[in-house]
Protein backbone atom coordinates (compact mmCIF):
# COMPACT_ATOMS: atom_id res chain seq x y z
CA UNK A 1 0.00 0.00 0.00
CA UNK A 2 1.46 3.36 -1.03
CA UNK A 3 1.55 6.09 1.61
CA UNK A 4 -0.23 9.32 0.82
CA UNK A 5 1.60 12.58 0.27
CA UNK A 6 3.27 14.16 3.27
CA UNK A 7 1.32 17.09 4.72
CA UNK A 8 4.56 19.07 4.54
CA UNK A 9 4.52 18.74 0.74
CA UNK A 10 1.21 20.59 0.46
CA UNK A 11 1.31 24.22 -0.71
CA UNK A 12 1.07 26.64 2.19
CA UNK A 13 -2.42 27.79 1.23
CA UNK A 14 -3.55 24.19 1.71
CA UNK A 15 -1.45 23.53 4.82
CA UNK A 16 -2.37 26.70 6.74
CA UNK A 17 -6.15 26.42 6.64
CA UNK A 18 -8.62 27.84 9.15
CA UNK A 19 -12.32 27.11 9.54
CA UNK A 20 -14.27 29.89 11.28
CA UNK A 21 -16.44 28.45 14.08
CA UNK A 22 -17.60 31.65 15.78
CA UNK A 23 -16.47 35.18 16.47
CA UNK A 24 -12.65 35.16 16.59
CA UNK A 25 -12.70 31.36 16.82
CA UNK A 26 -11.20 28.96 14.28
CA UNK A 27 -10.58 25.25 13.83
CA UNK A 28 -7.30 24.03 12.31
CA UNK A 29 -5.98 20.55 11.61
CA UNK A 30 -2.42 20.49 12.96
CA UNK A 31 0.13 17.74 12.18
CA UNK A 32 2.28 18.37 15.27
CA UNK A 33 4.96 20.43 13.49
CA UNK A 34 5.55 23.77 15.22
CA UNK A 35 5.70 25.71 11.96
CA UNK A 36 2.13 24.78 11.06
CA UNK A 37 0.93 25.67 14.56
CA UNK A 38 2.70 29.05 14.40
CA UNK A 39 1.46 29.73 10.89
CA UNK A 40 -2.17 28.95 11.68
CA UNK A 41 -2.11 30.92 14.95
CA UNK A 42 -0.55 33.91 13.19
CA UNK A 43 -3.12 33.72 10.41
CA UNK A 44 -5.94 33.60 12.96
CA UNK A 45 -4.63 36.70 14.73
CA UNK A 46 -3.94 38.61 11.50
CA UNK A 47 -7.43 38.03 10.18
CA UNK A 48 -8.93 39.98 13.09
CA UNK A 49 -7.20 43.29 12.25
CA UNK A 50 -6.43 45.46 9.23
CA UNK A 51 -2.99 46.36 10.61
CA UNK A 52 0.31 44.69 9.71
CA UNK A 53 2.17 42.12 11.83
CA UNK A 54 5.41 43.45 13.28
CA UNK A 55 6.16 40.95 16.06
CA UNK A 56 4.98 37.81 17.79
CA UNK A 57 6.01 35.69 20.75
CA UNK A 58 4.78 32.12 21.21
CA UNK A 59 5.17 29.41 23.84
CA UNK A 60 4.66 25.72 23.10
CA UNK A 61 3.12 24.32 26.26
CA UNK A 62 2.10 20.76 25.30
CA UNK A 63 1.58 18.68 22.14
CA UNK A 64 -1.26 19.78 19.87
CA UNK A 65 -3.94 17.27 18.88
CA UNK A 66 -3.22 15.57 15.57
CA UNK A 67 -6.26 13.29 15.25
CA UNK A 68 -8.85 16.06 15.42
CA UNK A 69 -8.91 19.83 14.81
CA UNK A 70 -7.56 22.20 17.43
CA UNK A 71 -9.46 25.32 18.47
CA UNK A 72 -7.72 28.65 17.92
CA UNK A 73 -9.27 31.28 20.19
CA UNK A 74 -8.28 34.90 19.50
CA UNK A 75 -8.52 37.59 22.18
CA UNK A 76 -8.43 41.26 21.13
CA UNK A 77 -6.12 42.82 23.71
CA UNK A 78 -5.82 46.24 22.11
CA UNK A 79 -7.16 48.12 19.09
CA UNK A 80 -5.53 51.52 18.63
CA UNK A 81 -5.00 53.75 15.64
CA UNK A 82 -1.35 52.76 15.37
CA UNK A 83 -1.02 49.45 17.22
CA UNK A 84 -3.20 46.41 17.82
CA UNK A 85 -2.46 43.36 19.98
CA UNK A 86 -3.88 39.85 19.84
CA UNK A 87 -3.52 36.73 21.95
CA UNK A 88 -4.18 33.31 20.40
CA UNK A 89 -4.68 30.17 22.45
CA UNK A 90 -4.37 26.88 20.58
CA UNK A 91 -6.59 24.52 22.56
CA UNK A 92 -7.34 20.83 22.77
CA UNK A 93 -10.58 20.94 24.71
CA UNK A 94 -9.80 22.86 27.90
CA UNK A 95 -6.04 22.31 27.55
CA UNK A 96 -3.95 25.17 26.13
CA UNK A 97 -1.28 23.69 23.86
CA UNK A 98 0.27 26.90 22.54
CA UNK A 99 -0.09 30.58 23.40
CA UNK A 100 0.85 33.32 20.96
CA UNK A 101 0.82 37.08 21.46
CA UNK A 102 1.10 39.18 18.31
CA UNK A 103 1.47 42.92 17.78
CA UNK A 104 0.32 44.75 14.66
CA UNK A 105 1.15 48.23 13.41
CA UNK A 106 -0.31 50.70 10.93
CA UNK A 107 1.95 51.45 7.92
CA UNK A 108 3.81 54.73 8.22
CA UNK A 109 6.90 56.70 7.28
CA UNK A 110 9.84 57.25 9.64
CA UNK A 111 13.58 57.06 10.23
CA UNK A 112 15.24 54.18 8.40
CA UNK A 113 18.70 52.57 8.61
CA UNK A 114 20.29 49.14 8.64
CA UNK A 115 23.57 47.85 10.08
CA UNK A 116 25.41 45.30 7.97
CA UNK A 117 25.47 42.66 10.69
CA UNK A 118 24.58 39.58 8.62
CA UNK A 119 27.28 37.45 6.95
CA UNK A 120 27.99 38.04 3.26
CA UNK A 121 25.46 36.46 0.93
CA UNK A 122 26.39 33.19 -0.81
CA UNK A 123 26.06 32.81 -4.59
CA UNK A 124 22.68 33.57 -6.12
CA UNK A 125 20.09 30.80 -5.69
CA UNK A 126 20.12 30.06 -9.42
CA UNK A 127 23.80 29.08 -9.06
CA UNK A 128 23.26 26.62 -6.20
CA UNK A 129 21.99 23.01 -6.27
CA UNK A 130 18.50 22.23 -5.03
CA UNK A 131 18.06 20.45 -1.69
CA UNK A 132 17.23 17.12 -3.38
CA UNK A 133 20.54 17.24 -5.27
CA UNK A 134 22.45 17.99 -2.08
CA UNK A 135 20.73 15.16 -0.22
CA UNK A 136 21.34 12.71 -3.06
CA UNK A 137 25.02 13.70 -3.19
CA UNK A 138 25.29 13.04 0.56
CA UNK A 139 23.70 9.60 0.17
CA UNK A 140 20.60 10.48 2.18
CA UNK A 141 17.46 8.37 1.77
CA UNK A 142 15.06 10.67 -0.07
CA UNK A 143 12.12 8.35 0.65
CA UNK A 144 12.32 8.97 4.41
CA UNK A 145 9.77 11.39 5.91
CA UNK A 146 11.06 14.92 6.09
CA UNK A 147 10.84 18.28 4.45
CA UNK A 148 12.42 17.54 1.06
CA UNK A 149 10.01 18.66 -1.62
CA UNK A 150 7.98 20.55 0.98
CA UNK A 151 5.95 23.74 0.74
CA UNK A 152 9.13 25.84 0.67
CA UNK A 153 11.90 25.49 -1.90
CA UNK A 154 15.53 25.78 -0.78
CA UNK A 155 18.98 26.47 -2.22
CA UNK A 156 21.54 25.84 0.52
CA UNK A 157 25.01 27.37 0.36
CA UNK A 158 26.44 24.23 2.01
CA UNK A 159 25.22 20.89 3.26
CA UNK A 160 23.06 21.67 6.34
CA UNK A 161 22.82 17.99 7.35
CA UNK A 162 26.55 17.67 8.02
CA UNK A 163 28.39 18.02 11.34
CA UNK A 164 30.44 21.20 11.62
CA UNK A 165 32.47 23.20 14.12
CA UNK A 166 30.13 26.10 13.44
CA UNK A 167 26.38 26.10 13.78
CA UNK A 168 25.90 28.77 11.10
CA UNK A 169 24.31 27.82 7.80
CA UNK A 170 22.67 29.83 5.03
CA UNK A 171 20.06 29.03 2.45
CA UNK A 172 17.87 30.80 -0.07
CA UNK A 173 14.19 30.01 0.40
CA UNK A 174 10.92 30.80 -1.34
CA UNK A 175 7.39 29.33 -1.49
CA UNK A 176 7.27 26.45 -3.95
CA UNK A 177 3.85 27.66 -5.08
CA UNK A 178 2.70 31.32 -5.20
CA UNK A 179 1.14 32.52 -1.96
CA UNK A 180 -2.34 34.05 -1.85
CA UNK A 181 -2.41 37.84 -2.17
CA UNK A 182 -3.85 38.21 1.35
CA UNK A 183 -1.39 40.18 3.52
CA UNK A 184 -2.24 38.09 6.60
CA UNK A 185 -1.18 34.94 4.76
CA UNK A 186 2.27 36.34 3.97
CA UNK A 187 2.74 37.02 7.69
CA UNK A 188 1.64 33.46 8.45
CA UNK A 189 4.18 32.14 5.93
CA UNK A 190 6.99 33.91 7.83
CA UNK A 191 5.80 32.32 11.07
CA UNK A 192 5.81 28.92 9.36
CA UNK A 193 9.38 29.52 8.17
CA UNK A 194 10.51 30.57 11.67
CA UNK A 195 10.34 26.96 12.86
CA UNK A 196 11.25 25.10 9.67
CA UNK A 197 14.81 23.65 9.66
CA UNK A 198 15.57 25.70 12.79
CA UNK A 199 17.03 22.61 14.47
CA UNK A 200 19.74 22.12 11.85
CA UNK A 201 22.11 24.71 13.34
CA UNK A 202 22.21 22.89 16.68
CA UNK A 203 22.37 19.52 14.92
CA UNK A 204 25.49 20.68 13.07
CA UNK A 205 27.22 21.43 16.38
CA UNK A 206 26.02 18.23 18.01
CA UNK A 207 27.10 16.19 15.02
CA UNK A 208 24.07 13.93 15.36
CA UNK A 209 20.26 13.87 15.59
CA UNK A 210 19.42 15.60 12.33
CA UNK A 211 15.80 14.39 12.40
CA UNK A 212 13.47 17.27 13.38
CA UNK A 213 11.22 15.19 15.62
CA UNK A 214 14.04 14.70 18.16
CA UNK A 215 13.91 18.44 19.04
CA UNK A 216 11.20 20.17 21.05
CA UNK A 217 10.47 23.87 20.54
CA UNK A 218 9.88 25.77 23.77
CA UNK A 219 9.21 29.23 22.42
CA UNK A 220 9.51 31.35 19.29
CA UNK A 221 9.82 35.04 18.53
CA UNK A 222 9.45 36.83 15.20
CA UNK A 223 9.99 40.48 14.29
CA UNK A 224 8.88 41.66 10.85
CA UNK A 225 10.89 44.73 9.90
CA UNK A 226 9.54 45.23 6.38
CA UNK A 227 6.03 44.31 5.28
CA UNK A 228 6.66 43.00 1.77
CA UNK A 229 4.95 40.21 -0.19
CA UNK A 230 7.03 37.04 -0.37
CA UNK A 231 7.33 36.34 -4.10
CA UNK A 232 11.09 35.85 -4.60
CA UNK A 233 14.05 34.08 -3.05
CA UNK A 234 15.11 35.32 0.39
CA UNK A 235 18.30 34.52 2.25
CA UNK A 236 17.87 32.81 5.63
CA UNK A 237 20.91 32.80 7.93
CA UNK A 238 20.68 30.55 11.00
CA UNK A 239 23.06 30.32 13.96
CA UNK A 240 22.81 28.76 17.42
CA UNK A 241 24.73 31.03 19.81
CA UNK A 242 24.60 28.93 22.97
CA UNK A 243 23.41 25.65 24.43
CA UNK A 244 23.24 25.03 28.16
CA UNK A 245 21.22 22.84 30.48
CA UNK A 246 19.85 20.82 27.58
CA UNK A 247 18.44 23.92 25.84
CA UNK A 248 19.73 25.72 22.75
CA UNK A 249 19.12 29.29 21.60
CA UNK A 250 18.89 29.87 17.85
CA UNK A 251 18.48 33.12 15.92
CA UNK A 252 17.78 33.71 12.25
CA UNK A 253 17.80 36.64 9.83
CA UNK A 254 15.81 36.79 6.61
CA UNK A 255 17.04 39.15 3.89
CA UNK A 256 15.89 40.13 0.42
CA UNK A 257 18.20 39.62 -2.56
CA UNK A 258 19.49 43.20 -2.20
CA UNK A 259 20.47 42.64 1.44
CA UNK A 260 17.56 44.46 3.08
CA UNK A 261 16.64 42.81 6.38
CA UNK A 262 13.04 41.56 6.18
CA UNK A 263 12.64 39.68 9.47
CA UNK A 264 14.48 38.42 12.54
CA UNK A 265 13.58 35.20 14.36
CA UNK A 266 14.64 33.58 17.63
CA UNK A 267 13.90 30.24 19.25
CA UNK A 268 14.79 28.14 22.26
CA UNK A 269 14.48 24.38 22.05
CA UNK A 270 15.11 21.28 24.14
CA UNK A 271 17.99 19.25 22.78
CA UNK A 272 18.19 15.48 22.43
CA UNK A 273 20.99 13.70 24.26
CA UNK A 274 24.12 13.64 22.15
CA UNK A 275 27.23 11.47 22.37
CA UNK A 276 30.54 13.16 23.05
CA UNK A 277 32.34 14.24 19.90
CA UNK A 278 35.77 12.92 19.25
Amino acid sequence: MTAGPSPYAQPLDQRLQLEPVGEDRFHAQLPGFGGVTLGCATLAAARTTELTLHSLHAYFLRPVPTDHPALLAVSRLRDGRRFASRRVEVRDGERVCCELVASFVAPGEGIEYQEHAVPPAPPAPEMLPCEEELAREAGLDLSRPGFLGGALEWRFASMPWRASETSLYQGWVRPRDPLPEERAFHAAALAFLADLHSHLSTARRLGTHFEPFTYTSLDQALWVHRDEPWRDWRLLTTVSDVAHGGRAFTRRTLCARDGRLIATMAQEQVLPSAPARG
